[in-house]
Protein backbone atom coordinates (compact mmCIF):
# COMPACT_ATOMS: atom_id res chain seq x y z
CA UNK A 1 0.00 0.00 0.00
CA UNK A 2 1.44 3.42 -1.01
CA UNK A 3 1.82 5.96 1.91
CA UNK A 4 -0.04 9.33 1.79
CA UNK A 5 0.07 11.97 4.31
CA UNK A 6 -3.50 12.73 5.50
CA UNK A 7 -4.41 16.41 6.55
CA UNK A 8 -6.12 15.94 10.26
CA UNK A 9 -7.23 19.70 10.77
CA UNK A 10 -10.04 19.52 8.65
CA UNK A 11 -13.43 18.12 9.11
CA UNK A 12 -15.65 20.29 6.60
CA UNK A 13 -17.67 17.87 3.79
CA UNK A 14 -15.83 18.85 0.96
CA UNK A 15 -12.23 18.32 2.24
CA UNK A 16 -12.99 15.31 4.24
CA UNK A 17 -13.94 13.59 0.31
CA UNK A 18 -10.75 15.87 -1.21
CA UNK A 19 -8.57 14.21 1.12
CA UNK A 20 -10.20 10.97 0.31
CA UNK A 21 -9.96 10.91 -3.61
CA UNK A 22 -6.16 12.26 -2.65
CA UNK A 23 -5.81 8.74 -0.41
CA UNK A 24 -7.17 6.39 -2.98
CA UNK A 25 -5.81 8.10 -6.53
CA UNK A 26 -2.10 6.97 -4.66
CA UNK A 27 -2.89 3.50 -4.36
CA UNK A 28 -2.18 1.48 -8.01
CA UNK A 29 -5.42 0.89 -8.93
CA UNK A 30 -6.99 3.71 -8.61
CA UNK A 31 -4.57 5.83 -10.34
CA UNK A 32 -5.86 8.43 -13.16
CA UNK A 33 -9.62 7.40 -11.92
CA UNK A 34 -11.89 9.74 -12.80
CA UNK A 35 -13.87 9.35 -8.99
CA UNK A 36 -16.49 12.27 -9.97
CA UNK A 37 -17.64 10.27 -13.32
CA UNK A 38 -18.36 6.70 -11.27
CA UNK A 39 -20.75 5.23 -8.38
CA UNK A 40 -17.77 5.57 -6.04
CA UNK A 41 -18.52 9.20 -5.67
CA UNK A 42 -21.54 8.18 -3.97
CA UNK A 43 -19.65 6.05 -1.53
CA UNK A 44 -16.92 8.77 -0.96
CA UNK A 45 -20.01 11.19 -0.10
CA UNK A 46 -21.23 8.92 2.29
CA UNK A 47 -17.98 8.47 3.91
CA UNK A 48 -17.19 12.23 4.22
CA UNK A 49 -21.05 12.87 5.21
CA UNK A 50 -20.22 10.42 8.32
CA UNK A 51 -16.36 12.28 9.22
CA UNK A 52 -18.17 15.32 9.27
CA UNK A 53 -21.15 14.60 11.22
CA UNK A 54 -18.59 12.44 13.82
CA UNK A 55 -16.60 15.32 14.09
CA UNK A 56 -19.20 18.07 14.34
CA UNK A 57 -20.68 15.65 17.31
CA UNK A 58 -17.34 15.34 19.08
CA UNK A 59 -16.92 19.11 18.76
CA UNK A 60 -20.00 19.86 20.20
CA UNK A 61 -19.54 16.83 22.94
CA UNK A 62 -16.03 18.60 23.81
CA UNK A 63 -17.29 22.38 24.04
CA UNK A 64 -20.26 20.47 26.47
CA UNK A 65 -17.52 19.55 29.01
CA UNK A 66 -16.51 22.63 29.90
CA UNK A 67 -18.28 25.34 31.83
CA UNK A 68 -17.06 28.78 29.36
CA UNK A 69 -17.90 26.79 26.12
CA UNK A 70 -21.13 24.86 27.03
CA UNK A 71 -24.07 26.18 25.15
CA UNK A 72 -27.00 23.46 25.91
CA UNK A 73 -28.52 24.61 29.34
CA UNK A 74 -28.72 21.60 31.01
CA UNK A 75 -24.56 21.52 30.74
CA UNK A 76 -24.21 24.95 31.83
CA UNK A 77 -26.80 24.24 35.13
CA UNK A 78 -24.60 20.82 35.36
CA UNK A 79 -21.41 22.66 35.66
CA UNK A 80 -22.49 25.10 37.86
CA UNK A 81 -23.68 22.53 40.13
CA UNK A 82 -20.46 21.37 40.51
CA UNK A 83 -19.42 25.24 42.44
CA UNK A 84 -22.24 24.73 44.68
CA UNK A 85 -23.81 27.41 42.48
CA UNK A 86 -27.66 27.82 42.09
CA UNK A 87 -29.11 29.87 39.28
CA UNK A 88 -31.58 32.36 40.34
CA UNK A 89 -35.21 31.33 39.17
CA UNK A 90 -38.28 32.98 38.13
CA UNK A 91 -38.51 36.22 40.68
CA UNK A 92 -42.28 37.76 42.04
CA UNK A 93 -42.49 41.35 41.19
CA UNK A 94 -43.69 42.75 44.89
CA UNK A 95 -45.64 45.63 46.25
CA UNK A 96 -46.17 47.37 49.09
CA UNK A 97 -49.56 48.60 49.84
CA UNK A 98 -51.46 50.05 52.94
CA UNK A 99 -55.09 48.51 53.86
CA UNK A 100 -57.86 49.74 55.30
CA UNK A 101 -60.68 47.87 56.42
CA UNK A 102 -63.81 47.72 58.28
CA UNK A 103 -65.07 45.17 61.35
CA UNK A 104 -67.87 45.39 62.85
CA UNK A 105 -67.93 42.09 65.00
CA UNK A 106 -66.22 43.86 67.88
CA UNK A 107 -62.72 42.02 67.67
CA UNK A 108 -59.59 43.97 68.96
CA UNK A 109 -57.19 43.10 65.55
CA UNK A 110 -58.22 41.74 62.20
CA UNK A 111 -56.16 39.06 61.45
CA UNK A 112 -54.89 39.58 57.55
CA UNK A 113 -53.58 35.43 57.37
CA UNK A 114 -51.30 34.66 54.83
CA UNK A 115 -52.30 34.19 50.89
CA UNK A 116 -54.83 36.71 50.93
CA UNK A 117 -55.23 37.74 47.60
CA UNK A 118 -54.81 40.99 45.73
CA UNK A 119 -55.34 41.83 41.90
CA UNK A 120 -52.60 43.86 39.98
CA UNK A 121 -54.41 45.73 37.00
CA UNK A 122 -52.40 46.73 33.86
CA UNK A 123 -54.12 48.13 30.39
CA UNK A 124 -53.44 44.49 29.44
CA UNK A 125 -53.85 42.00 32.09
CA UNK A 126 -54.76 41.44 35.36
CA UNK A 127 -52.30 39.71 38.28
CA UNK A 128 -52.42 38.28 41.21
CA UNK A 129 -50.70 39.49 44.73
CA UNK A 130 -50.66 37.59 47.84
CA UNK A 131 -49.40 38.10 51.24
CA UNK A 132 -46.62 36.06 52.63
CA UNK A 133 -46.99 36.13 56.06
CA UNK A 134 -49.95 36.29 58.53
CA UNK A 135 -50.25 40.29 59.51
CA UNK A 136 -52.08 42.38 61.87
CA UNK A 137 -54.24 45.46 61.51
CA UNK A 138 -54.44 47.63 63.67
CA UNK A 139 -57.69 49.36 65.11
CA UNK A 140 -57.42 53.22 64.01
CA UNK A 141 -59.17 55.85 66.03
CA UNK A 142 -62.30 55.63 64.04
CA UNK A 143 -65.15 52.77 65.26
CA UNK A 144 -64.74 49.89 63.69
CA UNK A 145 -61.93 50.58 61.24
CA UNK A 146 -58.98 48.93 61.03
CA UNK A 147 -55.46 49.69 59.17
CA UNK A 148 -52.43 47.74 58.39
CA UNK A 149 -49.58 50.11 56.85
CA UNK A 150 -46.60 48.58 55.02
CA UNK A 151 -47.74 45.22 53.73
CA UNK A 152 -45.09 43.17 51.02
CA UNK A 153 -47.40 41.45 48.35
CA UNK A 154 -46.24 39.02 45.95
CA UNK A 155 -47.29 38.59 42.48
CA UNK A 156 -48.19 35.32 41.75
CA UNK A 157 -50.39 32.12 42.90
CA UNK A 158 -49.56 29.65 45.49
CA UNK A 159 -48.91 26.11 43.61
CA UNK A 160 -48.15 22.55 45.40
CA UNK A 161 -46.26 19.87 44.43
CA UNK A 162 -46.61 16.32 46.89
CA UNK A 163 -44.65 13.15 46.81
CA UNK A 164 -44.39 9.85 49.11
CA UNK A 165 -40.97 9.04 50.36
CA UNK A 166 -39.81 5.63 49.37
CA UNK A 167 -37.04 4.08 50.87
CA UNK A 168 -36.48 2.00 48.55
CA UNK A 169 -36.99 3.69 44.89
CA UNK A 170 -35.67 6.87 46.36
CA UNK A 171 -37.80 9.38 44.34
CA UNK A 172 -36.68 12.16 43.54
CA UNK A 173 -38.61 15.60 44.38
CA UNK A 174 -39.07 17.33 41.65
CA UNK A 175 -40.75 21.01 41.48
CA UNK A 176 -42.66 20.69 38.64
CA UNK A 177 -43.66 24.45 37.51
CA UNK A 178 -41.29 26.16 35.99
CA UNK A 179 -41.91 29.59 36.89
CA UNK A 180 -41.45 28.82 40.11
CA UNK A 181 -40.01 31.64 42.63
CA UNK A 182 -37.52 29.64 44.85
CA UNK A 183 -37.48 32.17 47.49
CA UNK A 184 -41.07 30.97 47.93
CA UNK A 185 -40.72 27.65 49.20
CA UNK A 186 -41.83 26.21 51.87
CA UNK A 187 -41.41 22.27 52.43
CA UNK A 188 -43.94 20.22 55.33
CA UNK A 189 -43.59 16.67 55.81
CA UNK A 190 -46.27 14.53 57.39
CA UNK A 191 -45.29 10.96 59.19
CA UNK A 192 -47.14 8.41 60.97
CA UNK A 193 -50.26 8.21 58.88
CA UNK A 194 -50.75 12.14 59.73
CA UNK A 195 -49.97 11.95 63.41
CA UNK A 196 -46.88 14.30 62.76
CA UNK A 197 -46.51 17.21 60.69
CA UNK A 198 -43.62 18.99 60.37
CA UNK A 199 -41.77 22.02 59.25
CA UNK A 200 -38.46 22.00 57.13
CA UNK A 201 -36.45 24.92 56.69
CA UNK A 202 -33.84 26.04 53.70
CA UNK A 203 -30.55 26.00 54.13
CA UNK A 204 -27.52 26.77 51.61
CA UNK A 205 -24.84 24.89 53.35
CA UNK A 206 -23.72 22.16 55.37
CA UNK A 207 -22.58 24.38 58.82
CA UNK A 208 -23.97 23.70 62.27
CA UNK A 209 -26.36 21.12 60.62
CA UNK A 210 -26.96 18.28 62.79
CA UNK A 211 -28.52 14.77 62.34
CA UNK A 212 -32.14 16.01 64.11
CA UNK A 213 -32.03 19.57 61.84
CA UNK A 214 -35.04 19.80 59.82
CA UNK A 215 -33.79 21.11 56.67
CA UNK A 216 -33.68 21.06 53.02
CA UNK A 217 -31.86 22.09 50.16
CA UNK A 218 -32.71 23.04 46.49
CA UNK A 219 -30.66 22.57 43.46
CA UNK A 220 -30.98 23.07 39.97
CA UNK A 221 -32.27 19.76 37.72
CA UNK A 222 -32.48 19.34 33.77
CA UNK A 223 -35.01 21.03 31.67
CA UNK A 224 -35.06 24.39 34.10
CA UNK A 225 -36.62 22.92 36.61
CA UNK A 226 -35.27 22.42 40.96
CA UNK A 227 -34.98 19.64 42.92
CA UNK A 228 -35.55 19.66 46.90
CA UNK A 229 -32.78 17.17 48.66
CA UNK A 230 -33.44 16.21 52.35
CA UNK A 231 -30.61 15.41 54.48
CA UNK A 232 -29.00 11.67 55.12
CA UNK A 233 -29.17 10.91 59.19
CA UNK A 234 -26.09 12.28 59.26
CA UNK A 235 -26.13 15.55 58.34
CA UNK A 236 -30.18 17.12 58.53
CA UNK A 237 -32.85 14.63 59.34
CA UNK A 238 -34.23 12.30 56.83
CA UNK A 239 -38.03 12.13 56.26
CA UNK A 240 -39.29 8.73 57.39
CA UNK A 241 -40.25 6.48 54.93
CA UNK A 242 -43.80 6.27 53.16
CA UNK A 243 -43.97 10.06 54.62
CA UNK A 244 -45.71 12.95 52.51
CA UNK A 245 -43.67 15.84 51.25
CA UNK A 246 -45.64 18.84 50.21
CA UNK A 247 -43.81 21.75 48.43
CA UNK A 248 -45.31 24.81 48.45
CA UNK A 249 -43.90 28.52 46.48
CA UNK A 250 -45.11 30.81 43.88
CA UNK A 251 -45.42 30.63 40.29
CA UNK A 252 -45.17 33.51 38.97
CA UNK A 253 -45.03 36.29 35.29
CA UNK A 254 -41.49 37.23 36.36
CA UNK A 255 -40.74 40.85 34.82
CA UNK A 256 -44.39 41.84 33.40
CA UNK A 257 -45.80 42.80 36.49
CA UNK A 258 -43.02 45.36 37.28
CA UNK A 259 -44.28 48.99 37.21
CA UNK A 260 -48.09 47.78 38.34
CA UNK A 261 -49.24 50.48 40.84
CA UNK A 262 -53.20 50.08 41.09
CA UNK A 263 -54.25 47.42 43.75
CA UNK A 264 -57.59 45.93 44.76
CA UNK A 265 -58.75 43.27 47.57
CA UNK A 266 -60.74 40.03 45.90
CA UNK A 267 -62.62 39.47 48.79
CA UNK A 268 -63.34 40.37 52.20
CA UNK A 269 -60.88 39.39 54.84
CA UNK A 270 -62.55 36.93 57.37
CA UNK A 271 -65.17 39.24 58.74
CA UNK A 272 -63.71 42.50 57.96
CA UNK A 273 -64.40 44.23 54.57
CA UNK A 274 -61.55 46.22 52.76
CA UNK A 275 -62.29 49.77 52.01
CA UNK A 276 -58.96 51.56 50.81
CA UNK A 277 -55.87 49.83 49.55
CA UNK A 278 -53.32 52.79 48.46
CA UNK A 279 -49.81 52.02 47.29
CA UNK A 280 -47.42 53.16 48.71
CA UNK A 281 -44.41 51.20 46.31
CA UNK A 282 -45.39 50.02 43.23
CA UNK A 283 -44.63 46.64 41.88
CA UNK A 284 -40.75 45.64 40.92
CA UNK A 285 -37.78 42.69 41.24
CA UNK A 286 -39.90 40.75 39.18
CA UNK A 287 -37.47 38.76 36.76
CA UNK A 288 -37.21 35.97 34.48
CA UNK A 289 -34.47 33.15 35.37
CA UNK A 290 -30.96 33.74 35.15
CA UNK A 291 -29.49 34.06 31.70
CA UNK A 292 -26.84 31.69 30.51
CA UNK A 293 -24.06 34.11 30.07
CA UNK A 294 -24.77 35.51 33.72
CA UNK A 295 -24.61 31.96 34.97
CA UNK A 296 -21.43 31.60 33.73
CA UNK A 297 -19.42 34.92 34.83
CA UNK A 298 -21.23 34.20 38.50
CA UNK A 299 -21.21 30.81 39.18
CA UNK A 300 -16.86 30.88 39.54
CA UNK A 301 -17.13 33.92 41.24
CA UNK A 302 -20.18 32.93 43.63
CA UNK A 303 -17.57 29.89 44.46
CA UNK A 304 -14.68 32.04 45.39
CA UNK A 305 -16.95 34.34 47.52
CA UNK A 306 -17.92 31.10 49.42
CA UNK A 307 -21.16 32.86 50.50
CA UNK A 308 -18.17 35.53 52.40
CA UNK A 309 -18.28 38.73 51.61
CA UNK A 310 -14.30 40.11 52.20
CA UNK A 311 -13.19 41.90 49.01
CA UNK A 312 -15.16 44.16 46.81
CA UNK A 313 -16.10 42.07 44.16
CA UNK A 314 -17.75 39.95 46.75
CA UNK A 315 -20.49 42.15 47.67
CA UNK A 316 -21.13 42.77 43.72
CA UNK A 317 -21.41 38.76 43.03
CA UNK A 318 -23.55 38.01 45.96
CA UNK A 319 -25.75 40.88 45.68
CA UNK A 320 -26.39 40.52 41.85
CA UNK A 321 -26.59 36.51 42.25
CA UNK A 322 -29.35 36.85 44.71
CA UNK A 323 -31.72 39.74 43.79
CA UNK A 324 -32.78 40.23 40.05
CA UNK A 325 -33.54 44.23 40.67
CA UNK A 326 -29.72 44.92 40.92
CA UNK A 327 -28.11 46.50 38.04
CA UNK A 328 -24.77 46.71 39.20
CA UNK A 329 -22.64 47.04 42.80
CA UNK A 330 -19.77 49.53 43.62
CA UNK A 331 -18.20 48.43 47.10
CA UNK A 332 -15.32 50.47 48.33
CA UNK A 333 -13.91 51.58 52.38
CA UNK A 334 -15.76 54.00 54.18
CA UNK A 335 -12.33 56.16 54.95
CA UNK A 336 -12.63 56.63 50.97
CA UNK A 337 -16.21 58.03 51.23
CA UNK A 338 -17.11 62.15 51.82
CA UNK A 339 -17.51 62.45 54.26
CA UNK A 340 -15.58 59.52 55.97
CA UNK A 341 -17.00 56.72 57.37
CA UNK A 342 -14.25 54.56 59.30
CA UNK A 343 -15.23 50.98 60.06
CA UNK A 344 -17.84 50.80 57.63
CA UNK A 345 -17.95 49.32 53.67
CA UNK A 346 -19.78 51.70 51.52
CA UNK A 347 -22.21 49.64 49.21
CA UNK A 348 -23.62 52.00 46.15
CA UNK A 349 -26.39 49.36 44.75
CA UNK A 350 -27.93 50.67 41.05
CA UNK A 351 -31.35 49.46 40.70
CA UNK A 352 -32.93 48.63 37.66
CA UNK A 353 -35.64 51.35 36.02
CA UNK A 354 -35.53 53.90 38.81
CA UNK A 355 -32.25 56.24 40.70
CA UNK A 356 -33.51 55.51 43.90
CA UNK A 357 -32.53 53.29 46.80
CA UNK A 358 -35.54 53.39 48.82
CA UNK A 359 -35.18 52.33 52.26
CA UNK A 360 -37.28 48.98 52.17
CA UNK A 361 -33.99 47.75 49.99
CA UNK A 362 -31.48 48.96 51.95
CA UNK A 363 -32.68 47.02 54.71
CA UNK A 364 -33.32 43.88 53.00
CA UNK A 365 -29.58 44.13 50.92
CA UNK A 366 -28.25 45.22 54.94
CA UNK A 367 -29.75 41.77 56.66
CA UNK A 368 -28.41 39.67 53.19
CA UNK A 369 -25.01 41.02 53.55
CA UNK A 370 -24.36 41.57 57.27
CA UNK A 371 -24.51 37.58 58.55
CA UNK A 372 -21.86 36.99 55.78
CA UNK A 373 -19.55 40.36 56.46
CA UNK A 374 -17.07 40.08 58.98
CA UNK A 375 -17.86 41.46 62.66
CA UNK A 376 -16.49 44.16 62.74
CA UNK A 377 -17.14 45.79 59.34
CA UNK A 378 -20.87 47.59 58.98
CA UNK A 379 -22.10 47.69 55.11
CA UNK A 380 -23.87 51.06 54.70
CA UNK A 381 -25.82 50.86 51.51
CA UNK A 382 -26.22 54.10 48.86
CA UNK A 383 -27.77 55.14 45.91
CA UNK A 384 -25.32 56.60 43.24
CA UNK A 385 -24.33 59.39 42.43
CA UNK A 386 -24.82 60.43 38.76
CA UNK A 387 -22.74 62.40 36.86
CA UNK A 388 -24.91 63.07 33.74
CA UNK A 389 -23.29 64.00 29.77
CA UNK A 390 -24.58 66.28 27.64
CA UNK A 391 -23.76 65.47 23.96
CA UNK A 392 -23.67 67.46 21.20
CA UNK A 393 -23.15 66.56 17.65
CA UNK A 394 -22.84 67.96 14.24
CA UNK A 395 -23.57 65.19 11.96
CA UNK A 396 -23.18 65.61 8.02
CA UNK A 397 -24.33 63.01 5.58
CA UNK A 398 -24.34 62.13 1.79
CA UNK A 399 -28.13 62.62 0.23
CA UNK A 400 -26.74 60.66 -2.65
CA UNK A 401 -26.26 57.95 -0.47
CA UNK A 402 -29.78 57.58 0.67
CA UNK A 403 -33.27 58.45 0.87
CA UNK A 404 -33.54 59.04 4.07
CA UNK A 405 -34.33 62.81 5.25
CA UNK A 406 -32.41 65.03 8.13
CA UNK A 407 -35.84 64.05 10.70
CA UNK A 408 -34.34 60.25 10.35
CA UNK A 409 -30.90 60.61 10.14
CA UNK A 410 -31.17 62.62 13.63
CA UNK A 411 -33.45 59.66 15.25
CA UNK A 412 -30.70 57.31 14.21
CA UNK A 413 -28.48 59.24 15.44
CA UNK A 414 -30.00 59.98 18.69
CA UNK A 415 -30.36 55.89 18.76
CA UNK A 416 -26.91 55.27 18.28
CA UNK A 417 -26.00 57.37 21.17
CA UNK A 418 -28.95 56.24 23.60
CA UNK A 419 -27.49 52.63 22.87
CA UNK A 420 -23.93 53.34 23.51
CA UNK A 421 -25.10 54.58 26.62
CA UNK A 422 -27.38 51.92 27.72
CA UNK A 423 -24.48 49.13 26.59
CA UNK A 424 -21.32 51.12 27.49
CA UNK A 425 -21.90 53.30 30.49
CA UNK A 426 -24.75 52.01 32.24
CA UNK A 427 -22.66 50.79 35.77
CA UNK A 428 -20.34 51.74 37.56
CA UNK A 429 -16.50 51.85 36.66
CA UNK A 430 -17.14 52.54 33.06
CA UNK A 431 -15.38 55.13 31.21
CA UNK A 432 -16.84 57.16 27.91
CA UNK A 433 -14.47 56.60 25.00
CA UNK A 434 -14.65 59.66 23.14
CA UNK A 435 -13.42 57.87 19.80
CA UNK A 436 -16.18 54.97 20.92
CA UNK A 437 -19.03 57.71 20.79
CA UNK A 438 -17.82 59.21 17.86
CA UNK A 439 -17.62 55.97 15.81
CA UNK A 440 -21.13 54.70 17.24
CA UNK A 441 -22.39 57.98 15.71
CA UNK A 442 -20.74 57.61 12.17
CA UNK A 443 -22.20 54.06 12.44
CA UNK A 444 -25.72 55.10 12.64
CA UNK A 445 -26.21 55.03 9.16
CA UNK A 446 -24.06 54.13 5.86
CA UNK A 447 -24.47 57.64 4.53
CA UNK A 448 -22.82 59.71 7.38
CA UNK A 449 -19.75 60.88 6.22
CA UNK A 450 -18.39 63.06 9.81
CA UNK A 451 -19.78 64.33 13.03
CA UNK A 452 -18.28 66.78 15.13
CA UNK A 453 -19.26 66.17 18.93
CA UNK A 454 -18.95 68.15 22.12
CA UNK A 455 -19.52 66.39 25.29
CA UNK A 456 -19.56 68.34 28.68
CA UNK A 457 -20.12 66.96 32.47
CA UNK A 458 -23.68 67.97 34.27
CA UNK A 459 -23.94 68.03 37.83
CA UNK A 460 -26.89 68.93 40.31
CA UNK A 461 -26.32 70.96 43.06
CA UNK A 462 -29.36 70.67 45.98
CA UNK A 463 -30.08 73.76 46.98
CA UNK A 464 -31.69 75.09 51.07
CA UNK A 465 -34.63 76.94 49.61
CA UNK A 466 -34.32 80.08 51.08
CA UNK A 467 -31.47 79.84 53.16
CA UNK A 468 -28.20 81.39 52.40
CA UNK A 469 -25.11 78.38 53.12
CA UNK A 470 -22.09 77.01 51.71
CA UNK A 471 -21.74 74.20 48.98
CA UNK A 472 -19.54 71.87 47.32
CA UNK A 473 -19.99 70.23 43.86
CA UNK A 474 -17.36 67.44 43.21
CA UNK A 475 -16.85 66.17 39.29
CA UNK A 476 -13.57 64.40 40.15
CA UNK A 477 -11.88 65.17 36.99
CA UNK A 478 -9.50 68.00 35.42
CA UNK A 479 -11.78 70.83 33.96
CA UNK A 480 -10.33 72.81 30.74
CA UNK A 481 -9.00 76.41 30.96
CA UNK A 482 -10.47 78.39 28.06
CA UNK A 483 -9.43 81.96 28.15
CA UNK A 484 -12.08 81.99 25.26
CA UNK A 485 -14.92 80.68 27.40
CA UNK A 486 -16.26 79.84 30.70
CA UNK A 487 -15.29 76.57 31.43
CA UNK A 488 -18.46 76.47 34.55
CA UNK A 489 -21.41 77.37 33.53
CA UNK A 490 -24.98 76.88 35.69
CA UNK A 491 -29.03 77.32 34.67
CA UNK A 492 -30.58 80.31 35.14
CA UNK A 493 -31.93 81.25 38.20
CA UNK A 494 -33.40 84.18 39.83
CA UNK A 495 -30.65 87.28 41.54
CA UNK A 496 -31.56 90.46 42.77
CA UNK A 497 -35.20 90.27 40.65
CA UNK A 498 -32.89 89.13 37.04
CA UNK A 499 -32.27 86.07 35.51
CA UNK A 500 -28.71 85.28 35.89
CA UNK A 501 -26.44 82.20 35.84
CA UNK A 502 -22.93 81.66 37.55
CA UNK A 503 -19.87 81.32 35.78
CA UNK A 504 -16.49 81.09 35.93
CA UNK A 505 -14.08 84.13 35.14
CA UNK A 506 -11.31 81.72 33.70
CA UNK A 507 -9.18 82.76 36.88
CA UNK A 508 -10.27 80.31 39.21
CA UNK A 509 -13.27 82.60 40.76
CA UNK A 510 -17.06 82.02 40.54
CA UNK A 511 -19.22 84.84 39.52
CA UNK A 512 -22.90 85.73 38.85
CA UNK A 513 -23.83 87.55 35.87
CA UNK A 514 -26.85 88.46 34.52
CA UNK A 515 -28.91 86.60 31.33
CA UNK A 516 -27.44 88.41 28.07
CA UNK A 517 -24.28 90.37 29.63
CA UNK A 518 -21.87 88.15 30.04
CA UNK A 519 -19.27 90.60 30.74
CA UNK A 520 -21.04 92.27 33.30
CA UNK A 521 -20.25 90.38 37.15
CA UNK A 522 -22.63 91.19 39.70
CA UNK A 523 -21.06 88.73 42.59
CA UNK A 524 -18.49 86.36 43.07
CA UNK A 525 -19.84 83.78 44.91
CA UNK A 526 -17.12 80.88 44.74
CA UNK A 527 -14.03 79.16 43.02
CA UNK A 528 -13.26 76.38 41.09
CA UNK A 529 -10.43 73.44 41.11
CA UNK A 530 -9.97 73.26 37.98
CA UNK A 531 -7.45 70.95 38.39
CA UNK A 532 -9.73 68.08 40.62
CA UNK A 533 -13.07 69.64 39.40
CA UNK A 534 -14.27 71.04 42.01
CA UNK A 535 -16.87 73.79 42.32
CA UNK A 536 -17.11 75.36 46.13
CA UNK A 537 -20.43 78.03 46.81
CA UNK A 538 -20.02 80.50 49.85
CA UNK A 539 -22.89 81.80 51.32
CA UNK A 540 -25.01 81.17 48.52
CA UNK A 541 -28.61 81.38 47.93
CA UNK A 542 -30.80 82.20 44.73
CA UNK A 543 -33.71 84.82 45.04
CA UNK A 544 -36.48 81.98 43.73
CA UNK A 545 -37.75 78.59 44.73
CA UNK A 546 -35.50 76.56 43.00
CA UNK A 547 -34.29 73.26 44.73
CA UNK A 548 -31.56 72.48 42.96
CA UNK A 549 -28.93 74.42 40.49
CA UNK A 550 -27.77 72.43 37.11
CA UNK A 551 -24.12 72.80 36.52
CA UNK A 552 -22.14 72.08 33.57
CA UNK A 553 -18.33 71.89 32.98
CA UNK A 554 -16.20 71.78 29.72
CA UNK A 555 -13.80 68.35 30.72
CA UNK A 556 -10.05 68.39 29.85
CA UNK A 557 -9.81 65.30 28.85
CA UNK A 558 -12.23 63.84 26.25
CA UNK A 559 -12.58 60.36 27.96
CA UNK A 560 -14.82 60.26 31.09
CA UNK A 561 -14.40 58.22 33.83
CA UNK A 562 -16.26 56.85 37.05
CA UNK A 563 -15.11 56.39 39.87
CA UNK A 564 -16.18 54.65 43.55
CA UNK A 565 -20.09 55.42 43.15
CA UNK A 566 -20.67 57.26 40.41
CA UNK A 567 -22.51 56.71 37.53
CA UNK A 568 -21.82 58.06 34.01
CA UNK A 569 -25.80 58.68 32.62
CA UNK A 570 -26.86 60.58 28.95
CA UNK A 571 -30.00 61.82 29.37
CA UNK A 572 -32.44 62.05 26.68
CA UNK A 573 -32.66 65.51 27.07
CA UNK A 574 -29.04 66.14 27.12
CA UNK A 575 -28.76 65.25 23.44
CA UNK A 576 -28.59 67.54 20.61
CA UNK A 577 -28.10 66.42 17.30
CA UNK A 578 -27.71 68.94 14.29
CA UNK A 579 -28.02 67.32 10.85
CA UNK A 580 -26.39 69.00 7.69
CA UNK A 581 -26.88 67.62 4.08
CA UNK A 582 -24.13 67.17 1.89
CA UNK A 583 -23.78 65.61 -1.59
CA UNK A 584 -20.42 64.18 -2.59
CA UNK A 585 -21.57 62.30 -6.11
CA UNK A 586 -19.98 65.43 -7.60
Amino acid sequence: MASTSNDLTTLDFESVKENLKTYLSSQAIFKDYDFEASNISVLLDILAYNTNLNGFYLNMIANEMFLDSALLRDSIISHAKELNYLPRSFRSAQAIINLTLTDNSNNSTVLIPRGTTFTGRSANKNFTFTTAENIQARSTNITNQFKADNIVIYEGDYVQDSYVTDAQNQPRFIITNKTVDTNSLKVIVIEDNGATTLSYERRDSLFGIGATDQVFFIQAAENDTYEILFGDGVIGRQPKNNSIVLIEYRACNGELPNGLGVFAADDNVGSATVTAVETVSKASGGSIPESLDSIKFNAPRAFTTQERVVTAQDYATLLKANFSEINDVAAFGGEEYTPPQFGKVIVAVDLKNTDLLPDSYREKYRNFIAPRSPLSIDPVFVKPEYLYLSITTNVKYDISQTSLGVDDIKSLVVSAIQAYNENSLNGFKKTMRYSKLVAAIDGAQNAIISNDTTVLATQYLPLIIGQRSAYKLDFAMPLTIDKDKSSVKSELFQFSGTPSYIRDDNDGKLRIVNEGADDVFLATVGSVDYNNGEIILDDFATGDQKTQLKFTVTPKERDIASIRSSILRVLDEDITVRVDQVRLDG
